[in-house]
């Protein structure tokens, strides 16, 4: 529905690629979150190791669905392009456990809560300008 009205409409490009991130960004939480609860409730992990696996699972899934389907990079080098999302998707794993952590221990907010603050800041700034201006020049 939305992808119709995106090509009925006309819009920009760029507002298309961001659309379509968040809509990526989206799915992408959502492993993300999964793993992490699981990991935690199920394997009973320190919540900061349960975010970092939950987040490299949700990195995966949204540098595969960015090269292919926001930012049609799939002609260029996937090495190189792999590298370059590695050094971003660290960076945000990074900011995603070290900012629930300090949510969680400073304000003494769930986990949960924390780590969906934390996601929601990064996604739309570091994430999406990462992505499109350094790993996938688009």
């Amino acid at each position: 529905m939305v992808i119709r009205y995106l090509k009925k409409n006309r819009v920009s490009l760029n507002l298309k690629k961001f659309l379509r991130f968040q809509m990526t960004a989206i799915l992408a939480t959502a492993i993300d979150f999964l793993i992490t609860i699981f990991l935690k409730e199920q394997f009973q992990m320190h919540y900061t190791l349960a975010v970092a696996g939950g987040a490299f699972s949700g990195a995966f899934t949204a540098f595969s669905l960015n090269r292919y389907w926001v930012f049609h990079s799939f002609e260029k080098q996937l090495l190189g392009q792999g590298l370059r999302y590695l050094l971003v998707a660290t960076g945000s794993i990074l900011l995603n456990t070290g900012g629930t952590f300090l949510l969680t221990e400073s304000f003494n907010f769930s986990y949960i809560v924390s780590k969906a603050v934390i996601a929601i800041l990064i996604g739309f700034t570091y994430s999406f300008y990462f992505s499109k201006r350094f790993v996938f020049y688009a």
